[in-house]
This record gives structure tokens, C-alpha cells and sequence, in this order.
């Protein structure tokens, strides 16, 4: 029952702090996007996406103390893991993407020119995307509440009922102009469903490389880092304005992925 209090008493820290931030955000928006409302809304945006961190902390402190404190902010340091965590790290979001790509070629025709320079942007779009994501979120979803899922849950339940959670917090996003895979477009239940299977499937890779990494935080921020920074694309510029169909024809080698995984190490 320990561990039940401290799941409700986190989830309704993360949800309240973000929701709240992310309705003031939009709030801000009413009159339209313009450069006097788009500084605050992305002001509140980004404090809204520090919920499951504060979360997290603030939790562990009520339970544990400072010392649970520490050891949660240890996980930050544990990075001694096999090569295949870090391989899979750095080239799984590049077959991801890449096969969006390929099937955007097949399917539409020409994916435009390759930038090679685009390598000079890779540092700054990686700065940008650890601060929009993995920062903010992954001490509360893979730091604080896979642990406590599993244990009583075994590490597929707890990455499903993690890819919920996951989904929903992300909801008032859906009417923003951006944040997730469903903002800025017209919301219906089929992207609905597609945005909800995708962080599905990466909750249950993403319990993988944990399990795997014995807890390592660090493992956690680098791989949401890895595929929220979309590196590939900067290398088709052309694609710019086509990110959501990539999106959507990358999500089926995704889901064959995390089903293949599943079957072979149940995600341990």
C-alpha cells in the first residue's frame, strides 16, 4: 500500500503542476499567436514540462527524506552499461526515422536534397530537445515511477500502464500548436490512437534499456533525448514540412520492433 500512496501523491503532483502550467500557457494564446503571446505561452510550456521532475522530487523527499533524494539523483550517474545500451541508443531513433523516410520516398515520391552541413546544427538541436523533454520528465517517469511499478507489476504491465499515464499527461498538449505528434493538426481519434501506441512502444523500450541498465537514469534521458531530437531529419530539409507523414509511416517498423523485443526478453 506504500507504494500505491506514492504513485497517486506523484501522479497528482506531475498532472496538476503540468496541466495547470499548460492551461495558463494557453491561455495566453487566446487572442492568437503573435510575438507579444507566443513569449509567455512558451514560458508556461516549458515550466509545464517540469512536472514529472518536481514531481519526483518532491515525492521522494516526503517519503525518504533527503537520502531518497540522493539516490534518486544517483541514477544520473550510473552509466557503466553494456555497449549494446548505448549502441541501440544512438542508432535505433536513425532506423526509426530512416525507415519513415524510405517509405515517405516510396510512398510520395522524392525526400529533396541531403544536407551534409546540417552535421553543424547537431549540437543545438540536441541542447534544445534535452531541455523540451527528457529533462523535465524522465526523473519522474523512468526515475521514480517504473521502479515503484515494478514492484508489483512485471515490467511489460508496468511499461503499459507507464505508456498510458504517459499519453494522458501529454493531453492538453493536443490543443497547443505544438508539443506533441497531434498538435497542430485536427484531433481525431485516429491520431489520437497513433500518438497513444507510439509512447506506448517507447515506454516499453525505454523499461528495456533501464531494466538493462540497472536503473540508469542517464540511459533514460539519453534515449527519449535521442528520438525527441529527430536527428536524421535535419539532413532532408526538404522533409521540413512533411515531419508528420515520416512520423506516421516510421510508427509501423516501431511497433514491430517493440513487439519483437517484448517477445524475446519480456522488456527485462
Amino acid at each position: 500500500m506504500k507504494t500505491d500512496r506514492r504513485v497517486i501523491v506523484f501522479l497528482t503532483i506531475a498532472f496538476v503542476w503540468s496541466w495547470v502550467s499548460w492551461f495558463i500557457a494557453m491561455h495566453y494564446l487566446a487572442p492568437g499567436i503573435n510575438d507579444k503571446t507566443i513569449r509567455p505561452f512558451i514560458t508556461f510550456l516549458f515550466i509545464g514540462l517540469y512536472g514529472p521532475l518536481i514531481s519526483a522530487i518532491v515525492t521522494t523527499w516526503y517519503f525518504d527524506g533527503f537520502g531518497g533524494v540522493v539516490v534518486l539523483l544517483k541514477k544520473l550517474t550510473i552509466w557503466k552499461n553494456p555497449v549494446i545500451i548505448y549502441l541501440t541508443i544512438v542508432f535505433l531513433p536513425l532506423l526509426i526515422s530512416g525507415a519513415g523516410i524510405a517509405l515517405y520516398k516510396i510512398c510520395y515520391g522524392s525526400v529533396g536534397r541531403f544536407d551534409v552541413h546540417a552535421i553543424q546544427m547537431v549540437p543545438i538541436v540536441l541542447w534544445a530537445a534535452l531541455r523540451a523533454g527528457p529533462i523535465g520528465e524522465e526523473m519522474g517517469w523512468r526515475g521514480f515511477l517504473l521502479p515503484a511499478l515494478q514492484k508489483q507489476f512485471s515490467p511489460l504491465k508496468s511499461s503499459l500502464i507507464i505508456g498510458f499515464i504517459w499519453f494522458a499527461w501529454h493531453i492538453p498538449l493536443f490543443f497547443a500548436p505544438y508539443g506533441t505528434a497531434v498538435s497542430g493538426a485536427p484531433i481525431t481519434v485516429g491520431a489520437v490512437l497513433f500518438f497513444y501506441i507510439f509512447v506506448t512502444c517507447l515506454a516499453c523500450i525505454y523499461t528495456w534499456l533501464v531494466n538493462r541498465s540497472n536503473g540508469s537514469l542517464l540511459v533514460a534521458l539519453l534515449i527519449h533525448l535521442s528520438f525527441n531530437a529527430g536527428l536524421l531529419m535535419l539532413f532532408f530539409p526538404d522533409l521540413a514540412d512533411h515531419g508528420k507523414q515520416v512520423y506516421y509511416l516510421s510508427a509501423p517498423v516501431l511497433i514491430v520492433f517493440t513487439l519483437l523485443l517484448g517477445l524475446k526478453t519480456r522488456f527485462k
